[in-house]
Formats: C-alpha cells, sequence, structure tokens
C-alpha cells in the first residue's frame, strides 16, 4: 500500500476497534457443500480457473539467474517454468516433442533441457537444438518443434502464468498490470523484487483446494482455533476488506496497533502494526508480514476433490541483517500455525461435507474476503450457487 491507502486503512481498523466493527459484505452468503466435493464441479474449476487464468507462480527471486528453471504440475499440466539466458521468463509445457516425456524435473540451473528418453536437446528459450539419429528424423522441422510455449509475464517481482497454450497470433506475454489492476500500486510499494527466497515447503492435506484459501480469508476465527497460538497478538473478528475485481486485500490490526493513536499522521506507520493478506485469484494468498513476505499457493488434485497440494514459500528481505535463526522461526510458526490447527480442523470438514448431511455453507456479513472470493469464482463458472 502506498502511504495516503496506509493511513486510511489505519484510520478504518482503528474506527472499527472503537466501535466494535468490521467491515461488512452486503449479506449472508450460502455456497454448497458440494463445491467442495463434487467432481464435475472440480473439472469446471479446473479448465475455468486453473486453465485459463493467469495464475501467480512465485516471486522473481524463484528464477533468481538465467537458467534457473522449475517445473509444477498445475491442474494437468506440466509447466516447465525458466529464465532464459537473455534474462526473459519464459513457460513451457514440459513435454519433449517427441513422445512426450518430461525434459526436466524438479527445480535447478541448466543451459539446455535434454529429455530423458531419447535426448532430445532444448535451450532455455525452448527451441529443439538437436535430435539423436538425425538420419531417422531426417526432414524434421527443428524450429517447427520447440517445446510448446504458455503464456508467461513478469513484473514488479512477480511472475505470472496461464497453463493453456499459446495460440497462433497471439502473444507470448501477460499483462501482469492487468491481471493486479487496482492493486498495482500495493505491490509497487511493497517491491517484491528485494526479496530473495528463503524456504519453500510441500503440503498435501485432504481438504478442498478452496478451504486452504478460504483458511486466510477471515480472521473471526482467530480468538478461538488460535487461542494458545497467534490469537494474543491480534485483534480478532475486526479488519478491513477491499476488492480489486476477482482479487482481495483484507487487512487485520495487531494488538500494537493502538500505539497509533498518541502519533500524528505524519508519523504513522501502519505496516508493523497489521498484517495485509492479499488473495490473487484464483488459489494463492500473499501475506505482508511485518519482515518478510509469505505466499500460500492451492491447486486441487486430480482426481480427488476433496484433496489438494499446496505450496507454502517464504521470502526475506534481501538488506536485512537478521540472523538465519529468525527467520526458520518464521517459517516454523507459519507452518505449525496451518498444519497443527488449520489443516486438521480442515480434514474433519471436508469429512463432513461428503457425508450428506448438510447441504450448505454460511459466510457471515463478517466474512467479506470469503464472500467476494466465493462470489468471483461463480462469476467465472457462470454459476448462480
Amino acid at each position: 500500500m502506498d502511504r495516503k491507502e496506509q493511513l486510511a486503512v489505519g484510520r478504518r481498523l482503528l474506527g472499527h476497534i472503537d466501535g466494535r466493527t468490521t467491515d461488512l459484505a452486503d449479506a449472508l452468503f450460502r455456497n454448497r457443500v458440494d463445491a467442495y466435493s463434487c467432481r464435475e464441479r472440480a473439472a469446471r474449476e479446473r479448465d475455468a480457473l486453473f486453465r485459463s487464468q493467469p495464475l501467480f507462480m512465485g516471486l522473481s527471486s524463484r528464477l533468481s539467474k538465467p537458467g534457473d528453471y522449475i517445473t509444477e504440475d498445475v491442474a494437468g499440466m506440466p509447466v516447465l517454468l525458466v529464465r532464459g539466458l537473455d534474462g526473459e521468463v519464459r513457460a513451457f509445457a514440459n513435454i519433449c516433442r517427441h513422445r512426450g516425456a518430461p525434459v526436466a524435473e524438479g527445480c535447478g540451473n541448466a543451459r539446455a533441457f535434454v529429455c530423458p528418453y531419447h535426448a532430445w536437446t532444448y535451450d532455455s528459450q525452448g527451441k529443439l537444438l538437436g535430435v539423436t539419429d538425425k538420419v531417422g528424423f531426417a526432414g524434421l522441422d527443428l524450429g517447427a518443434h520447440g517445446l510448446v510455449r504458455l503464456p508467461a509475464g513478469e513484473k514488479h517481482g512477480m511472475i505470472f502464468v496461464r497453463a493453456t497454450p499459446v495460440r497462433e497470433g497471439e502473444r507470448a506475454g501477460i499483462d501482469v498490470d492487468g491481471v493486479l489492476g487496482s492493486f498495482v500500486s500495493d505491490f509497487a510499494a511493497l517491491r517484491p523484487e528485494t526479496y530473495p527466497l528463503y524456504s519453500v515447503d510441500r503440503i498435501t492435506p485432504r481438504i478442498n483446494w478452496k478451504f486452504a484459501v478460504d483458511t486466510f480469508l477471515e480472521g473471526y476465527h482467530i480468538p478461538h482455533l488460535h487461542r494458545k497460538t497467534i490469537a494474543p497478538y491480534f485483534i480478532g473478528n475486526c479488519g478491513t476488506f477491499d476488492g480489486a475485481g476477482p482479487h482481495g486485500r483484507m487487512c487485520v490490526p495487531r494488538t500494537s496497533i493502538e500505539a497509533l493513536r498518541a502519533l500524528p499522521d505524519d508519523e504513522r506507520n501502519l505496516h508493523p502494526h497489521i498484517i495485509a493478506i492479499y488473495q490473487l485469484f484464483p488459489n494463492t494468498i500473499v501475506i505482508w508480514q511485518v519482515d518478510h513476505i509469505e505466499v500460500w499457493r492451492a491447486f486441487p488434485d486430480r482426481n480427488d476433490p476433496g484433496s489438494c497440494s499446496v505450496e507454502f514459500t517464504l521470502y526475506r528481505p534481501a538488506d536485512s541483517d537478521r540472523p538465519e535463526k529468525h527467520w526458520a522461526k518464521n517459517r516454523d510458526i507459519a507452518i505449525r500455525t496451518v498444519l497443527e490447527e488449520d489443516f486438521p480442523l480442515g480434514e474433519r470438514m471436508q469429512i463432513g461435507f461428503e457425508s450428506g448431511a448438510t447441504d450448505e455453507v454460511i459466510y457471515g456479513r463478517n466474512e467479506p474476503s470469503l464472500v467476494h472470493f466465493h462470489s468471483s469464482i461463480r462469476s467465472v463458472l457462470g454459476v448462480a450457487a
């Protein structure tokens, strides 16, 4: 957030604390439980949300050097994301054009990608450099058989990919400013490009991917579920919500925000006294902590709507002189809170969703981030419920 927005959000939060209120949605929102358990619904989400929408892949420091690459499965699309030797980030289907084997695994750094099956070789820009047994493939146009390109874009230290092949005549880039909408100024102020990657963790809870996102979209549960861990540091069921297209931003006050009351506006710095949670549609949570950035990304299981994979990455500021144990502690707190409190309860809730005992869940007016998120999903899917 820029300075003007920080001051405005700070005033809203202090007003809510005084009035024992919070930002409210226009109405209660009822969601069918099969949104979390229906296979047909899950298939529609994979196509409309994960294959057709620009997806946040991480901060630029995930690919900090030319030749750096990561591989992912995005709703059935094997993705190879690589920073070319020319410095540009590109995305490809991680599929050899010969017989379909993946040309890369995991993450690392490479000047070229060699298919493990028959050693067809591609450069970091996806061009097919050569094939083994040239006689057997005489007449093959190497230039027409590079890796299949996926749209990708990088700006403000953020990388986005769309997991659908570039069509003929279509630009291979993604307009990151267009994706972020009115949150462009927020991330420009955050300066994600100055945060190196600290850690990567992967989790496979037995919950629908949307519940993994839901976990971060309301502070209503903090005083209850997290009463022995993080609750003493936050004012529960109090916050601001602002939308930017399908994305959302929720700011939850820390108890320390009371210190701002004694300061004039020109001395107020809101950031240390809140947690700013950005929901980047459809599947990403970016949390702006006091001195680091946390990113949670949820992906649906290919076969089971009641399962997902979650990636947690922590980024620390490049200019920090804090010791390694400080970042290890912050990573541990985040992981333990989610793994020991949020997701275990979510797994029991998933069982309830699949039991057939109830038809719907209800999001309160005091949960506007949840309402916005699920309203945006319905809008993209073209469904009323």
